[in-house]
């Protein structure tokens, strides 16, 4: 009983190992999809830019940003690392 398992296990294995995975398959990518990552990169980038200028200004003019005004600057930071991280994966640089 015990080889049975075995058997069906190492099997099982196989033929999960001989599946495609996700990762293996490339997408096909269009040369507008590049322009279409680059320039949401680039106003993610502006929006980032416009956050961080209006929160030193705060800080300059005495203001104390909260928690929801760090958040949004975090926030705002993040989503310019993913849409630059997804325009370099798209593009292939």
């Amino acid at each position: 009983m015990k080889s049975v398992r075995m058997l069906a296990g190492a099997a099982a294995a196989a033929a999960a190992l001989s599946l495609p995975t996700a990762a293996q398959a490339a997408p096909a990518v269009s040369p507008g999809d590049c322009a279409k990552a680059v320039a949401v990169a680039e106003k993610t980038q502006k929006d980032y830019e416009s956050w961080l200028k209006w929160y030193k200004d705060l800080v300059a003019q005495g203001g104390h940003p909260g928690t929801a005004e760090r958040q949004a600057l975090a926030d705002a930071k993040a989503d310019r690392d993913r849409t630059a991280s997804q325009a370099q994966r798209i593009c292939g640089s």
